[in-house]
């Protein structure tokens, strides 16, 4: 590395400290080191959404470990999504059986339009084709609001096997509500 002029380092978004370090002491070895940041699947839209609802732009973290409904729309958690290492470790931990008498698991439902790590490990998987996410979305909204006394909002439909089975989520959000 007699020439540092043409060193680029490619890397996804780095949110280890040991790797940004590893990073920080190479790039001060060789100052004139490019870095570059590519996310093949970027968290920008998670990042907007947030700082237009609640402003703050941040990624949300999940505690799969305490929810005992568990409702996903094409996030692959377990492959893909955010922070899968983390989320399968607690997704595993609360679908352990622990006693036969207290016997308690989370349920997951996975709403998606193709296959998916998180799918694939789904309690109950309903299909939908991915120009219907926002219809199943809103589909679920309307069927919670309907059972807690919430306002609707007007949806486009969504199939009828996957509407049925939203409305079997719905009821069991409710019954968890909180949890």
């Amino acid at each position: 590395l007699s020439s540092s002029r043409n060193i680029r380092i490619i890397t996804n978004t780095v949110m280890s400290p040991t790797a940004k370090e590893v990073i920080k002491e190479f790039t001060t070895r060789y100052p004139l080191t490019k870095v570059v940041t590519y996310d093949p699947v970027s968290s920008a839209a998670i990042l907007e959404a947030n700082d237009m609802t609640f402003g703050d732009r941040v990624i949300p973290g999940y505690r799969f470990d305490k929810a005992n409904v568990i409702v996903s729309f094409n996030a692959d958690f377990l492959g893909t999504w955010i922070s899968p290492v983390e989320y399968a470790k607690d997704y595993a931990s609360n679908r352990k059986l622990k006693s036969i008498k207290n016997a308690t698991m989370n349920r997951h439902y996975q709403v998606e339009g193709h296959m998916s790590m998180t799918g694939s490990n789904a309690d109950h998987r309903i299909i939908i084709k991915p120009s219907e996410l926002g219809a199943a979305i809103a589909t679920l909204y309307n069927e919670v609001a309907a059972l807690a006394g919430g306002a609707r909002v007007s949806a486009p439909a969504v199939n009828d096997k996957a509407k049925a089975a939203l409305k079997t989520v719905a009821k069991d959000l409710v019954a968890h509500r909180g949890k």
